[in-house]
C-alpha cells in the first residue's frame, strides 16, 4: 500500500483523465448498443440484448484474469499502466468495428457483432480493472480516495458527453451531409473509440508516480527471479484466483457492498439502454431534443460532484451513497405513477438518475479501495487488482441481466424492431409502435429502476465501513504488528 497519501494536482488530473476512456466506452454501449443493434444493424430485440449479454458474460470472465494478472505483473511502469497502455490501440479499432452495419443474414450478423462484442469487453475489461485498481495504488487515506475518485468523475463526465452526449449529433450532422444511417454510426464509433484511446495514452503517459528507472536494479531481480519460477497453467491460475474471491468473500463489507452494487448496475442498465427509446417512441423527441437531455445528464453530474464529496467528509460516504441513490429510487417510482409526458418530465427524470449516479459512480469506487486495504491488512499482502475484478465481475454480470432482460420486455411487449427507424423517422415514430410496448418502455424507464434502486437503501443499511471503523481497523493492524 503506498503510504503517501497525499497527490498532486497534476496527478489526480492526470489519473482523472483516464476516466474519459471507461466511461466513453460503458455509456456508449450502455445507450446506443441495443437501440444501434435492433434500428440501425436490423438485428431482433432478443438476439440484440442475447448479444449485448453475451460480451458482458465475456468480461465477467476474462476481468479476473486481468486483475490477477495486473495484481502480479512486474514492470518499471508499475503493475497497471502496461495493461491500459496495450488497450489504447484496440480499443479504437474495434469500437468503430462494432459500430459498423454489415450486410449479411441473421446468422451471419449475429456471429459478427457477438464477436465484436467479445473483443470490445475483452479490451475495456484490460483498461477498466488495472485504472480503477490503480487508484487503490496511488494513496491509502480516507478521504484522499473520495477526493481521486472526484477528478476521476469529473472527467468521467467528459466521457459521458463523448459517449452519451455527441453521438446523435454526429449522426444528425453526417445525415445532414448526405451519409446513410449506417455510415454516420459507423462515424460514431470511430470518433468515441479514438478519443477513449487517445484519453488512456495522455494518462498513463502523465502520471509518472511510481515509475521506475529503466535499469532499476530491483525490478530487474524481480524480472528474472518471474522468469526462473515456473509458468502457471491456466487452471492454476484460475484456481488461485478462485481462493482468492473466497477469501474476498469473507469480508462482509464486500458482501453488502456487491449486493448493492449489483442491484444499482441492473438498474442503471434498465435505465440507460431505454432512455432513447422512450424519448424516441413514447415522446416523438428530435435528435436534437434527446442530445439536450443527455447533456443535461453530463452537466449535472458534474455539479453535483462537490456536494456528494464535501457531504461525504461530513455524513461519511456510506451515509451519501445509500440515502442518495435510495431517494432517487423512490422519486422515480413517484414520476411512473405521475405517468410523466413531456419535456420537463424527462428533464426532472434526468435529473433525480444523475444524483444517483454521481453516488455511485463517485463513492463506489472509493469504497472499494477501503475494501482492498481491509484485505490487504488481513492476508497480508496486496490484491486490490483482484477485489476490484471481483466488484468487475459482478457488474458484467448485472449488466448481462438488464440488457437481455431488456431485450425481452421489448419482444414480449410487442416492439417491432422492422418499423421505420427513429433515427430517419424520429417525429413519426412513437405512433408505430403498440401502447404494450409504449408502456413497458415507459416502465424501465422509471418504475422497474426505481425499485432496484430502492433496494440499494435496504442493502446498504449492513454495511459495516466507516472512517471510523476504517481507523479502528489500522490501529488494530498496526498493534497486532
Amino acid at each position: 500500500m503506498n503510504q503517501n497519501t497525499s497527490l498532486s494536482f497534476k496527478n489526480k488530473i492526470s489519473y482523472g483523465i483516464g476516466g474519459i476512456c471507461d466511461n466513453t466506452l460503458y455509456t456508449l454501449s450502455g445507450t446506443y448498443l441495443l437501440l444501434y443493434l435492433t434500428t440501425v444493424a436490423g438485428v431482433a430485440p432478443t438476439m440484440a440484448g442475447a448479444i449485448s449479454a453475451v460480451g458482458s458474460v465475456w468480461e465477467a470472465i476474462i476481468g479476473p484474469f486481468i486483475g490477477f494478472s495486473s495484481d502480479n505483473h512486474i514492470s518499471r511502469l508499475g503493475k497497471r499502466k502496461p495493461f491500459m497502455m496495450f488497450a489504447a490501440i484496440p480499443v479504437a479499432v474495434i469500437t468503430s468495428l462494432l459500430f459498423t452495419t454489415i450486410s449479411a443474414g441473421p446468422v451471419v450478423k449475429a456471429i459478427y457483432y457477438t464477436v465484436m462484442i467479445v473483443l470490445f469487453w475483452t479490451f475495456f475489461s484490460m483498461e477498466f480493472v488495472p485504472y480503477m485498481s490503480w487508484g487503490a495504488d496511488l494513496t491509502d487515506d480516507y478521504h484522499e480516495r473520495t477526493v481521486l475518485r472526484s477528478y476521476a468523475y469529473i472527467f468521467n463526465q467528459v466521457g459521458m458527453l463523448i459517449g452519451m452526449v455527441l453521438p446523435t449529433i454526429i449522426v444528425d450532422w453526417a445525415m445532414n451531409l448526405g451519409k446513410s444511417t449506417q455510415q454516420s454510426w459507423q462515424l460514431v464509433g470511430m470518433f468515441c473509440g479514438i478519443s477513449a484511446g487517445a484519453a488512456l495514452l495522455v494518462s498513463t503517459l502523465t502520471l509518472r508516480k511510481g515509475d521506475r528507472p529503466k535499469d532499476d536494479p530491483e525490478i530487474m531481480e524481480l524480472k528474472a527471479q518471474k522468469r526462473s519460477a515456473s509458468r502457471e497453467s491456466i487452471l492454476k491460475k484460475a484456481a488461485s484466483i478462485l481462493k482468492e474471491y473466497f477469501c474476498i468473500l469473507k469480508l462482509k463489507a464486500m458482501r453488502y457492498l456487491l449486493g448493492a452494487s449489483m442491484l444499482y448496475l441492473i438498474a442503471n442498465t434498465l435505465f440507460s439502454s431505454d432512455r432513447v427509446f422512450f424519448m424516441t417512441y413514447n415522446l416523438g423527441m428530435s435528435q436534437k431534443a434527446i442530445s439536450l437531455i443527455m447533456l443535461i445528464i453530463t452537466l449535472s453530474g458534474i455539479v453535483f460532484v462537490p456536494f456528494i464529496e464535501r457531504f461525504s467528509r461530513r455524513f461519511d460516504k456510506k451515509n451519501v451513497f445509500m440515502y442518495g441513490i435510495g431517494s432517487a429510487g423512490v422519486l422515480l417510482i413517484i414520476l411512473r405513477v405521475m405517468n410523466i409526458s413531456d419535456l420537463k418530465g424527462v428533464i426532472l427524470v434526468s435529473l433525480i438518475y444523475s444524483l444517483a449516479n454521481t453516488s455511485y459512480w463517485q463513492l463506489m469506487p472509493s469504497m472499494i479501495y477501503d475494501i482492498a486495504e481491509i484485505e490487504a491488512m488481513e492476508s497480508g499482502s496486496s490484491h486490490a487488482g483482484s477485489v476490484i475484478s471481483f466488484q468487475a465481475l459482478s457488474e458484467s454480470v448485472c449488466i448481462a441481466i438488464g440488457l437481455q432482460a431488456l431485450g425481452i420486455i421489448l419482444d414480449l411487449s410487442g416492439f417491432d424492431e422492422t418499423l421505420p427507424s427513429p433515427l430517419e423517422q424520429a417525429g413519426e415514430a412513437a405512433i408505430l409502435q403498440p401502447d404494450s410496448a409504449l408502456t413497458w418502455v415507459s416502465n424501465s424507464f422509471t418504475l422497474l429502476p426505481g425499485i432496484f434502486m430502492v433496494l440499494v437503501l435496504i442493502v446498504m443499511l449492513g454495511y459495516p465501513i466507516t472512517k471510523e471503523s476504517l481507523d479502528n481497523m489500522r490501529n488494530a493492524s498496526k498493534n497486532a504488528k
